[in-house]
C-alpha cells in the first residue's frame, strides 16, 4: 500500500462500549488515504473483538495488542508503527467531524512552521448526546497559554508532523494525568515548532459519570509533577506566570468535585486555588465566583435551593 497522508492513533482500553463509534469517525473523514492503528491496552471486555471484527472490512486498519501499560505506552507503540508524515490521535470515546482530518493535513502542507495543531472542542453528554460547552480558540500557543486550564483539552485533539515526536521524543510513561500537557510544553520549549488552534468544532469529547469519576488527587497529583518537569525544560516561564497557572488548574478541579457531588473535596481545590493565585479573583471573576457560588448551594439541601430558584 502507498505511504497514507496521515496516521490515526488510538489507545484502547475496556470501551467496547464506544469504540465502534469512534472508529466510524475515522471512516467517515473525507480524507480517504489515512491508515488508523489501533492499540488495545490489555482490555478485558470486547474491544479488542470488536475492534478486529471491523478491520476485517478496512484494510487501512491495524490492530495490535500489549498488555496493559496506560494510555501513553499504547499511543507511543501506535507511534513506532505509523507510517505517515502527519500523526493524529483520537481515544476511542470521542469523535471527529468529518472534515478535520483532510483540513489539518492541508493546513499543515501550508505551513511548513507549524509542528501541531489542534481545533475547538464540544463537549458532549456521553448518554444523552446533548451538547456542552465549546473550548476556546487560541490561535497560537505558548508555554505559558499550555498551563492552567489546557485549551487544547484532551489528547484526542493534538495532530503533528511525524518529525516533531522524533524532535522531542514521545509521550511520557510517567505521568497518569497531563501527558499531553507535558509533551505540548516541551515542544513549545523546543522554540523549532509552532503550536497553532483551528478556529473549527471538529472534535467532540464525550464526558458523564463515568469518565468523571477519575481520583482527582492523582490527577492533580499527576499536573503537579507536570509543572515541576516545566521548569527544567527551559520554556521560557516567569515565576509569575507559573503562579498564575495554579490559580485556573484548581477551579478546574473544584468544578469536576462538585459535578461529582464532592463539595468538601471541591472547597478544598478553590481554596488552594486562591492561595497561591490570589490575582485569579481579579482576572477571570464571573468564572471563579460562579464556582464559589456552586459550592456554597451545594451544601444547601435540594428543596432550599429549589425554593431559592423559584423565588
Amino acid at each position: 500500500m502507498p505511504q497514507p497522508s496521515a496516521s490515526v492513533v488510538m489507545p484502547a482500553y475496556n470501551c467496547a462500549g464506544t469504540i465502534a463509534a469512534s472508529i466510524r469517525s475515522v471512516t467517515a473523514q473525507t480524507l480517504k488515504d489515512w491508515e488508523l492503528i489501533i492499540v488495545d491496552d490489555g482490555s478485558s471486555d470486547d474491544t479488542l473483538l470488536l475492534a478486529k471484527s471491523i478491520a476485517l472490512r478496512d484494510r487501512r486498519i491495524r490492530i495490535v495488542s500489549q498488555q496493559n501499560a496506560g494510555p501513553s505506552a499504547a499511543r507511543n507503540q501506535g507511534i513506532a508503527l505509523a507510517s505517515a508524515p502527519i500523526i493524529a490521535f483520537l481515544d476511542a470515546d470521542d469523535l471527529w467531524a468529518p472534515e478535520r482530518l483532510a483540513a489539518i493535513v492541508e493546513r499543515f502542507s501550508e505551513e511548513p512552521e507549524t509542528g501541531v495543531l489542534f481545533t475547538r472542542v464540544r463537549f458532549v453528554d456521553e448518554h444523552s448526546g446533548a451538547p456542552g460547552r465549546l473550548s476556546d480558540h487560541v490561535a497560537r500557543l505558548s508555554a505559558e497559554t499550555l498551563l492552567g486550564e489546557n485549551p487544547v483539552c484532551t489528547t484526542s485533539n493534538i495532530a503533528c508532523r511525524a518529525e516533531v515526536m522524533r524532535d522531542v521524543g514521545l509521550f511520557s510513561h510517567g505521568l497518569n494525568f497531563a501527558e499531553d500537557q507535558e509533551w505540548l510544553l516541551r515542544v513549545a520549549a523546543s522554540g523549532r515548532w509552532a503550536i497553532c488552534g483551528i478556529d473549527e468544532e471538529w472534535l467532540f469529547y464525550r464526558s458523564g459519570a463515568q469518565s468523571q469519576s477519575a481520583d482527582l488527587n492523582a490527577m492533580r497529583l499527576g499536573w503537579l509533577t507536570m509543572m515541576e518537569r516545566a521548569k527544567d525544560y527551559g520554556a521560557g516561564l516567569s515565576p509569575r506566570s507559573v503562579r498564575r497557572a495554579y490559580g485556573p488548574f484548581y477551579r478546574y478541579l473544584a468544578r469536576r468535585a462538585l459535578r461529582l457531588r464532592r463539595p468538601l473535596q471541591s472547597f478544598d481545590f478553590l481554596a488552594r486555588g486562591l492561595v497561591a493565585d490570589p490575582g485569579l479573583l481579579l482576572r477571570e471573576p464571573r468564572r471563579t465566583v460562579l464556582t464559589a457560588l456552586g459550592i456554597c448551594l451545594s451544601f444547601l439541601p435540594s428543596n432550599t435551593i429549589r425554593g431559592l430558584v423559584e423565588k
